[in-house]
């Protein structure tokens, strides 16, 4: 009985040391997407500003 629990905590263990990477990852995958989105929202803006066609407000 205290094998399996002893195989339990291990595998545990496994688990949970990974957990910070992935976490790490998550916080720069959603980094860069803010960061994309932000400078694209800018040039859009900046795009209709100058007499660009305005896409996403016309009519359907």
């Amino acid at each position: 009985m205290t094998a399996i629990f002893n195989g339990i905590a291990k595998a545990s263990e496994s688990i949970f040391s990974i957990l910070p990477h992935i976490g790490n990852l998550t916080n720069w995958f959603f980094g860069i997407s803010i960061t994309i989105g932000v400078i694209y929202w800018l040039w859009y803006d900046a795009n209709v500003r100058r007499g660009g066609v305005n896409y996403m407000s016309k009519k359907g």
